[in-house]
Parts: C-alpha cells; sequence; structure tokens
C-alpha cells in the first residue's frame, strides 16, 4: 500500500482548505452499518495480507503493472452502490450550485438528470488514473500494417498523419499539406505518386483552410498562400448554425503512396481506442456524439496535457471525436 499512500497524501482528501481529511476507509470501506463496515475491513485486510505474504505486488512497477485492473474493480464497485462511501461526506442535494464554478454547476445537474453517479466523473481524485494503452497500441500497429498494404487501385485514400501536397508527380513545389482522416478522391496514378482532389467548405476570412462540412470547423487541408489560386470554388452562402459564410471548394494535387489508407474506418477504430485509453483513467468515457464537431476541439486541448498522448495521438482523437460529433452528419452517438 506504499504507493497508494503517498499518491493519497499528495490529494486533496488528504490536504485542503477546509481542514477535512478523508482517509482509506472512508473511501473504500462501506458505511450503511456498523456489521457491514467491520466485515469488509477484516476481510479486505486479510485479502491484503495474503497477497503480501504471497508477494503479488513487491515493488512499484508490480503494482504499476495492476494498476488499470486494480482500478477498473474499484470502479465498478464504487458505481454499483451509487458511489456510496463518497455520499457518505458528499450530499448532492446540499450542494450550493451557485457557490460552484459554471462548468461544475453544469455537470452536476446533468448528473442529476442523467443519473450519473460520482465515480463517474471523478476518477482520479486520491490517485493517479491509469492509462489504458494496450488497445491504442494494437491500433496503431494495425493502422500501420494497413497502410504499408493499400492497395494501388483504390479510389480513395485517407492520411493516417499529416501529409504534404504537391503540385506535380515531381514534387517539385509543395502546395498544401493534408490532415490525417481527411477523405481524398484519386484521379490518376504515376509510379508511387497518385493524383487526388479534395473537397470540402471554405469559410470566408479563412482562405487557406479546407474543412470537411460547412459550418463544422474539421480541418481537411491547409494551403500555401501562394497556392490559393489553385482552389475552385463555389457561392457563399450563411451557414444556418453559425451565421458565418461557407462556399464549396475543391482542390486538385498530387500525393506520396505512403502513409494512406483505402478505408476511413481503422482511422475511426484507433481514434475510439485513443479515447478509452487516456481519457477513461480520469472519468467515464464520453462519447464522441456527446459534443459538437466545434466544441471538442478545445475540450481536448483542455484535457490532453493530463495525459501522456503525444501530438499525434492527440490530433487523431480530436478527428475521431469531431466527425463522430451530434451535429455531424454520418456520426454516432
Amino acid at each position: 500500500m506504499e504507493q497508494p499512500k503517498l499518491e493519497w497524501q499528495g490529494s486533496k482528501h488528504f490536504s485542503n482548505k477546509y481542514g477535512i481529511q478523508a482517509g482509506c476507509a472512508d473511501c473504500h470501506i462501506p458505511h450503511d452499518s456498523d456489521w457491514n463496515y467491520a466485515w469488509t475491513k477484516a476481510t479486505t485486510g486479510l485479502q491484503d495480507v495474503v497477497a503480501e505474504m504471497r508477494g503479488g505486488m513487491p515493488d512499484k512497477a508490480a503494482f504499476e503493472a495492476k494498476r488499470g485492473e486494480l482500478a477498473k474493480q474499484v470502479w465498478a464497485r464504487m458505481k454499483a452502490d451509487d458511489s456510496a462511501t463518497c455520499r457518505q461526506c458528499h450530499t448532492p442535494g446540499a450542494m450550493d450550485l451557485f457557490a460552484q464554478s459554471e462548468k461544475a454547476a453544469e455537470r452536476h445537474r446533468a448528473a442529476r438528470e442523467s443519473g450519473e453517479t460520482c465515480i463517474d466523473c471523478h476518477r482520479g481524485i486520491a490517485h493517479f488514473p491509469p492509462e489504458f494503452t494496450e488497445g491504442a497500441n494494437e491500433a496503431a500497429k494495425h493502422l500501420s500494417e494497413l497502410a504499408a498494404h493499400t492497395p494501388t487501385d483504390a479510389k480513395a485514400l485517407y492520411p493516417v498523419a499529416r501529409l504534404p501536397l504537391y503540385a506535380d508527380k515531381d514534387k517539385a513545389v509543395e502546395i498544401a499539406n493534408i490532415l490525417p482522416t481527411a477523405a481524398m478522391q484519386v484521379t490518376g496514378a504515376d509510379g508511387n505518386m497518385r493524383a487526388v482532389t479534395i473537397s470540402g467548405y471554405q469559410q470566408e476570412g479563412a482562405a487557406q483552410v479546407i474543412y470537411a462540412q460547412s459550418g463544422k470547423r474539421i480541418i481537411s487541408a491547409i494551403v500555401a498562400e501562394d497556392a490559393i489560386d489553385r482552389l475552385k470554388n463555389g457561392e457563399y452562402s450563411t451557414d444556418a448554425e453559425t451565421g458565418s459564410q461557407w462556399r464549396p471548394v475543391t482542390l486538385t494535387a498530387w500525393v506520396e503512396n505512403a502513409n494512406l489508407l483505402a478505408d476511413a474506418q481503422p482511422l475511426w477504430d484507433y481514434g475510439n481506442a485513443l479515447n478509452n485509453a487516456y481519457c477513461g483513467g480520469c472519468h467515464a468515457v464520453v462519447p464522441a456524439g456527446h459534443f459538437t464537431a466545434n466544441q471538442w476541439p478545445s475540450i481536448v486541448n483542455g484535457m490532453v496535457s493530463r495525459t501522456s498522448m503525444d501530438d499525434a495521438g492527440k490530433l487523431m482523437l480530436t478527428y475521431y471525436l469531431q466527425n463522430h460529433a451530434k451535429d455531424v452528419k454520418g456520426g454516432q452517438p
């Protein structure tokens, strides 16, 4: 218990401005009756003694290997009893929501309506949250394997990373960058190069950016300033949701046949794996359809610093969430 103890001592459950300290038993032992409290304390204590004698987790490395498994067990137990131990100190009905931050008050109101319980959102409170990276790592490996065997006759291509687009097959002039998951229609081929067309939308005042859908800031490509005249533009119209002006655009270019997939589904599978791996350690996984496409980037930016996710993973997670947001055509709930 040394590692969990050190984590608890660095948390607000150990030291806070109110001078109220919640110990191990306050969170992990039920308080509904003296009998249940004594029985659980005795049986779990005995389990710990047996585990210690058997050398189940002899050092920090062994504990880290078990962190995710143990956390899931505790979360499941707390969710099953409606976070009863949390409610020994925190009574939702007695909360002064007006004294809370706007975001906290909004979430607590939503939780009351949806029936969510404390542990759904408050997981990394007293202990470091685990990251379930195995699934994400497997999905990333699968992407690389698929990209290495993309059919040469693919009619559509989807990049797994940010890639340069060129004016011709000789790659003499770079005219744009295509972003991960953006759809490209193949119109021709020459050796290892593919002629492609990118269709999307341009917002008034942002001439260098091609977005995937009108009114949705899902960036498909960024065009070089001196290549903007290569875009074929339609007429502007007002987006009903944002009130801003958008018009359809297309760009033709050449791309090297590497880091490309013929099907977008593996990209979405990877994004979903990232969401489960890195976001599910601190709170219940929020489905992509919970927010709009334009809300997701700021949410991801605000949370990603709490994880070990790199910039490439952050980008892929953002695109997965945006493309499956509640206001995106073809999105998932």
